[in-house]
């Protein structure tokens, strides 16, 4: 896991969405919003220009959505207007046309705008009219609702090949193109029982694959197939603060192939879990951020370097580092500073632990040395013991790795679990296991 690298100035306050967009130029524009306002990111200083329109201040209490449609970027939260931002011309910010519901989620549907959770109705939908994201009459270019009378509260909503899904509280919709009928959607009940318990948990990777976090643990697809059971699901829903249950947001790495949830603890940290949907592997962080969207790098130049460090010897990065590239897809977050940031810094410290295991079963047994297989130069080892499950953990004295890779160690019990730790800022791929060898102790 790499380190954050911030290179925005701050925000002012926390970020509550982002986005990227590309224009008919090829340049990307990056857009975020607080509670109050919606700024842009000057691709040359990194400061924040403040592009909010007229209905500003805004009131946001929840996250903000972004929907693309066309050249037009639709930015939207349930307290406010509709906001429209012209991905080519930039610029600020305005009301949408057509008098449109405000909305909590947004989503396109072929020519259609989908906005779901409406004021006053959160269990409605409503989309657009044809190829018209500022037409929103009833009956009109195909403009209509509809109330989805079981399931409960919409949490989320996003486009499929041939239509839409909706995720509920207690339920899971899917809207499918009619056009062999009269209607433009119709409607599919495709989980009666069961949905997600956080609204922004809820991450799509596309074709109707996309994970989520329900009452019992952390799912996959409509079909609600268990993807943390025995593995995470007990132990996370213990460690996230029940009042922010509710607020666990997820989004996925383009370039790692993993879903990062945030969390906030009952100690009040913000911290990261995350599944990788490729090898089916959970894994964590506990670096602490507000939250983490799928953005693309900016990208700079020698030049553009003066602004983020004293010297060319205080860069830390690596000068082949995808922050320095530009438009490359990658995970990014705002630190607790409210600062842009992209993990792409130095790997931070990582630590593994087995599970615990009894070497024999009639006798104590003392762990003498560990071999690990990995390709980092340096690697320390500690050892938990107990003298029976319930007992407290014993710690051994680290051990470091040796120029034959072999670790000494001292560790008595009749159980054991090794956590390797590779420091932080070392170079390595690969910590794949751990050879451990032990003797009989003699002792009962």
């Amino acid at each position: 896991m790499p380190d954050l690298a911030a290179i925005s100035d701050s925000l002012g306050a926390e970020c509550l969405g982002a986005v990227f967009v590309r224009t008919s130029t090829g340049t990307f524009r990056t857009v975020a919003a607080t509670a109050t306002a919606i700024f842009e990111l000057n691709n040359t200083d990194y400061s924040w220009t403040d592009i909010s329109g007229p209905s500003a201040p805004y009131s946001a209490s929840e996250r903000w959505s972004f929907t693309r449609f066309g050249d037009m970027l639709l930015i939207h939260n349930i307290s406010d207007p509709i906001q429209k931002y012209d991905i080519n011309a930039g610029g600020a910010v305005s009301d949408l046309g057509g008098s449109p519901p405000q909305a909590k989620y947004s989503c396109v549907v072929g020519d259609f705008v989908v906005l779901g959770n409406l004021s006053g109705a959160e269990t409605t939908v409503h989309w657009s009219g044809y190829n018209d994201c500022e037409h929103w009459t009833v009956g009109d270019k195909g403009s209509d609702t509809q109330e989805i009378p079981e399931g409960g509260e919409i949490f989320s909503i996003f486009g499929d090949r041939g239509g839409f899904y909706v995720i509920q509280r207690a339920g899971m919709q899917y809207f499918s193109f009619a056009l062999d009928s009269p209607y433009i959607f119709t409607r599919t009940v495709i989980n009666p029982n069961q949905g997600a318990v956080s609204p922004r948990s809820v991450v799509n990777i596309g074709n109707g694959r996309f994970y989520y976090l329900s009452e019992d643990g952390f799912f996959a697809g409509a079909d609600r197939t268990p993807i943390g059971a025995e593995r995470v699901d007990k132990w996370i829903l213990s460690v996230i603060d029940p009042a922010y249950l509710d607020d666990v947001s997820g989004a996925a790495d383009p370039y790692e192939k993993i879903v990062w949830w945030v969390y906030q603890t009952a100690t009040g940290l913000r911290n990261m879990i995350g599944y990788d949907w490729q090898l089916d592997r959970w894994c964590m962080s506990d670096k602490a951020v507000s939250d983490v969207f799928p953005l693309v790098t900016i990208g700079m130049t020698w030049d553009a370097l003066d602004d983020l460090y004293a010297s060319i010897d205080g860069v830390d990065l690596p000068f082949d580092s995808r922050l320095f590239m530009g438009g490359r897809p990658t995970l990014a977050a705002f630190d607790t500073d409210n600062k842009l940031a992209f993990f792409t810094g130095a790997n931070l410290e990582a630590t593994f632990d087995t599970s615990f295991f009894q070497p024999d079963d009639a006798v104590r047994a003392s762990v003498t040395s560990a071999r690990l297989t990995t390709d980092a130069s340096a690697a320390t080892v500690t050892v938990i013991s107990k003298s029976y499950h319930g007992d407290a953990d014993r710690y051994s004295r680290e051990g470091a790795m040796t120029s034959s890779g072999i670790i000494p160690l001292r560790a008595d019990g009749r159980l054991h679990k090794i956590r390797a730790t590779i420091p932080a800022q070392s170079a390595w791929t690969i910590m794949s296991d751990v050879d451990v060898s032990v003797v009989a102790s003699g002792g009962r």
